[in-house]
């Protein structure tokens, strides 16, 4: 089937899949150096902060390959993790969790084994990165996708754009000996926090001239495998000539409501055209806020979300 005719297919769905009403806030993430400021929709909502950290400039700051074709991702992902610190012997061990002021915030942490020794090497490039931090806010109005340099010590230090008050998720996403984990701890940033209310489900989505529409291959229903289609489009005509980004056309990172699970996907290579297609298993019904970055003019883009998963 083409790929216009799988997006036909998918758009029959849509209403069952999503619903419809306010859609989820946009960003643009910065990944190629700088900072930068999301549109801030959920309802009440102030502009969000979102960014690479300044240790370096831009995606490339821990010394791993520029982005590039290739890198092959499982399309796949059902086991929700990032519910604790600790996993298999692993420990997320950070320096400190309670920040102050308006600039960056320097994060530093570790990964430690049950013996509370530094993990230095072993780990195994995924995405083109050896590590991933995705730290979002409690109520998901704020997002942020970055990379840490990692010291001989073992040490991995960033700095994080949170400008915004509130309770933030951090997870530090890594694979050592083929198993992929994603540990995670609560940061504080004081001052006054407003929380905004999750954004009821919508399939379209825009930031900076481009729309992106989300579309399923059939209703989304718990621990059912589904296909994920984002299209972009910018001024009614499809854009087909998407950046490599981490070695793929996109990426997505799914979280459940309540908890904060986190799963972790990418997209299926096989399709090509204006859509980015992602195969995902959802654990358990419920809401999930989903993160889409896509690069195009050499700018990464964010936008997130909001689906219903039926039992």
């Amino acid at each position: 089937m083409n790929v216009p005719t799988r997006l036909a297919a998918f758009a029959v769905v849509l209403a069952l899949a999503f619903g419809g009403a306010a859609l989820a806030g946009a960003a643009i993430d910065p990944t190629d150096g700088g900072s930068a400021v999301a549109a801030g929709d959920h309802p009440g909502g102030e502009p969000q902060s979102v960014g690479e950290g300044s240790s370096g400039g831009g995606h490339g700051s821990d010394q791993a390959p520029a982005d590039s074709e290739g890198g092959e991702h499982a399309s796949t992902g059902s086991a929700l993790s990032g519910l604790a610190v600790s996993q298999d012997g692993f420990t997320l061990e950070p320096d400190r969790t309670y920040f102050a002021g308006d600039g960056p915030k320097r994060f530093n942490f570790r990964i430690v084994d049950d013996r509370g020794r530094a993990i230095r090497d072993g780990y195994e490039l995924e995405a083109e990165r050896e590590l991933h931090l995705v730290v979002v806010r409690r109520d998901t109005a704020v997002y942020e996708h970055v990379h840490p340099r990692k010291g001989e010590d073992g040490m991995w230090s960033v700095d994080l754009a949170l400008r915004q008050p509130g309770v933030y998720r951090a997870y530090a996403d890594f694979q050592i000996g083929g198993k992929k984990r994603a540990l995670a701890t609560d940061l504080f940033v004081g001052g006054d926090f407003k929380p905004s209310p999750l954004p009821e489900p919508r399939a379209v989505n825009e930031v900076d001239g481009y729309s992106v529409r989300l579309a399923s291959s059939q209703p989304l229903r718990a621990e059912q495998a589904r296909a994920l289609a984002f299209s972009v489009s910018r001024g009614g005509s499809p854009v087909e000539n998407l950046q490599p980004y981490l070695g793929a056309r996109g990426h997505l990172v799914a979280l459940r409501e309540g908890d904060l699970g986190y799963l972790h996907v990418h997209p299926d290579e096989g399709v090509g055209g204006d859509a980015v297609e992602f195969g995902a298993t959802f654990p358990t019904a419920g809401r999930y806020r989903l993160f889409f970055q896509f690069k195009a003019g050499d700018r990464v883009r964010t936008l997130s979300y909001t689906v219903e998963v039926a039992r």
